[in-house]
């Protein structure tokens, strides 16, 4: 059985596939699911709809089954070395997150070009994300734009309204938070509809909850967040 890989950036257990809403991107799930079958796999669809949580969830399932894994987040990474990926070509399962980061940065656009003919040789299996489809990404090098566009390219829609709402219950009660159907509805129908800036109000609104000792309701969340 192979060790996971010490890195700074771990997948967080709280990201795995039993836990992902995949209404409307069952497909994409399954093809995750049986990473096996792929050798490079292209995630992309608008910022939070769920990129970063398929890729840690990709990265437990493998780390569960004996594999070494490793997660990059380019949002931390970007502005660091592109040396970061020398060397990763003997891990089982790499996630690159946020690809479309390194767009214009030479020395990225080798490196990846170079870990990606590495991995493709090994044997290996490769995971990228990004907010745009490999054909729309800024990428200069032709020679890994070409090599961005010959794996399997999922498109991550967007979670219709029921389904955002079951999302945002569920975080809820991670929280500790009691939130029922009424109020989840009023957030996804009032507020900002990306996941990233209702986790944030969801937060805003427990402290408040936990401050003032009230259960979350529409009219405090309404006064809370003076809407």
């Amino acid at each position: 059985m192979h060790p996971q890989i010490p890195l700074p950036f771990k997948p967080q257990d709280e990201y795995n596939f039993n836990n992902f809403i995949a209404t409307g991107n069952e497909l994409i799930v399954q093809s995750l699911n049986t990473i096996e079958n792929e050798f490079f796999i292209f995630l992309w669809g608008a910022s939070s709809t769920g990129k970063t949580h398929l890729l840690q969830a990709t990265c437990q399932q493998q780390a569960l089954q004996g594999k070494t894994v490793c997660y990059l987040p380019l949002i931390d990474l970007h502005t660091l070395s592109s040396d970061i990926l020398d060397g990763m070509d003997g891990i089982d399962t790499i996630c690159i997150d946020d690809i479309q980061l390194i767009s214009n940065k030479r020395d990225w656009e080798v490196s990846l070009f170079n870990l990606f003919n590495q991995i493709k040789q090994q044997g290996k299996h490769l995971v990228i994300s990004s907010t745009q489809s490999p054909q729309q990404l800024g990428i200069q090098l032709n020679d890994l734009k070409s090599r961005l566009s010959s794996g399997l390219a999922l498109n991550l829609t967007p979670l219709d309204d029921e389904s955002t709402v079951q999302v945002l219950q569920n975080r809820a009660l991670k929280l500790g938070l009691e939130l029922n159907q009424d109020t989840a509805s009023y957030m996804v129908n009032r507020l900002p509809r990306d996941l990233a800036s209702l986790w944030v109000l969801l937060e805003k609104l427990d402290k408040a909850c936990m401050t003032e000792q009230r259960k979350l309701t529409i009219p405090f969340l309404k006064n809370t967040l003076q809407l």
